[in-house]
């Protein structure tokens, strides 16, 4: 299999010609938009220098009092990194939760004010979600509403909806984790220098976002023999193919104590070259992808992030379910070392391996026929 080799064409190099130098991965940084923040234990955690000097920029606002909450919630941004608050998911997949941790979780959840036991100056807000490390894992804790960061952050935190929230573990079992929160918000990862351009840490990337994929329509569908070719074909012809079409000569022979299945540095995302380590699963898992099947307890997806790699990507022979796409997630926004991520299930592959000319197609049952089709036959 010949595949021609992507070149990029940037400004200041001449056409065909790969940059002498790799670009340098952008400055991104973490910004948190509080909807609730408990200043008292949030202090406790940022220190007693990182508060001083959150309290000294909120007195120059002109509303220190009101300022407070937001200047606090910058201030545990930028400290993340060096607290050390791994992510709620990946800790439960390594099985490292003890109570006392703290961690952040950014899942669906579901709020609901508890109006029964409201008392002077606390108005319990329940929340609960659910985490499927393999096994669902439930939520729930309670914080105090009367803390919320404003007074239109109440409504940011009713019924169910996205946030991120960073608790302490106070209760833990098999099937349940009790958080007592410290703040609870909105994460964003900003791009402090646009023009290196290039996906962001913690940014999901599409294969259509690849260079080497550019020539490859994504949105045509699949046929039913197609779906089955791609069930037939070999998870090595798969992890050449690729290589192939990257440009990467090197492809190791697969060992079980691997930690990707290819590593590169000649991926191009959005213009920018990154460093990338592969996982593939072939025709020995025929079915839709669950954290189950990435080793015991997920430790596949564990292991892909040891990489030191800035882009991690897990490919499918078939169907990819969600819950390995929010672990994936969950991974690629740990705060002590963010990264990007790709998911390239069995419907996109097949788009690859077509175009390389490599889905050997065999004549499909009428009967599915029909079924994709919805023509009747005589």
């Amino acid at each position: 299999m010949t595949v021609p080799p992507y070149r990029p064409v940037q400004p200041g190099t001449e056409p065909g010609r790969l940059p002498a130098e790799r670009t340098m991965s952008p400055m991104t940084r973490i910004t948190l938009e509080p909807y609730f923040l408990h200043q008292d234990q949030l202090q406790s955690l940022l220190g007693e220098h990182r508060t001083e000097s959150a309290r000294a920029r909120a007195a120059r606002r002109s509303d220190p009092a009101a300022a407070l909450p937001y200047v606090l919630a910058t201030e545990l941004a930028e400290a993340l990194p060096a607290l050390g608050v791994g992510e709620l998911a990946r800790c439960a997949l390594e099985q490292d939760l003890r109570g006392g941790q703290i961690v952040g979780a950014e899942l669906e959840f579901t709020f609901q004010r508890d109006r029964a036991h409201d008392a002077p100056g606390f108005k319990p807000v329940t929340f609960k979600a659910v985490l499927d490390a393999g096994e669902p894992l439930r939520i729930t804790g309670t914080f105090n509403s009367a803390r919320t960061a404003s007074s239109s952050a109440t409504g940011n935190l009713t019924g169910n909806r996205p946030a991120y929230l960073i608790g302490t573990v106070t209760n833990l079992s098999t099937q349940r984790i009790e958080l007592r929160p410290v703040f609870i918000g909105i994460r964003s990862f900003a791009d402090d220098d646009l023009a290196a351009g290039g996906p962001a840490p913690g940014l999901r990337v599409y294969p259509s976002d690849i260079g080497q994929f550019s020539g490859i329509d994504f949105a045509s569908p699949l046929t039913v023999a197609e779906r089955e070719a791609v069930l037939r074909t070999p998870e090595d012809t798969v992890k050449r193919a690729f290589a192939a079409l990257i440009g990467e000569s090197y492809v190791p022979k697969d060992w079980g104590g691997e930690r990707s299945d290819l590593y590169t540095s000649r991926v191009f995302a959005r213009g920018r070259q990154m460093s990338a380590a592969w996982l593939f699963k072939g025709p020995s898992y025929p079915r839709a992808m669950d954290v189950k099947a990435l080793g015991k307890n997920g430790d596949q997806i564990d292991r892909l992030f040891t990489e030191p790699a800035e882009l991690l990507v897990l490919q499918h022979c078939h169907q990819i379910k969600p819950s390995v796409v929010g672990m994936m997630d969950s991974y690629a926004h740990d705060s002590r070392r963010p990264r990007s991520y790709m998911i390239i299930d069995g419907a996109d592959t097949g788009r690859i391996l077509r175009s390389l000319g490599l889905l050997l197609i065999t004549p499909v049952n009428p009967r599915l026929q029909n079924q994709e089709t919805g023509i009747p036959q005589p």
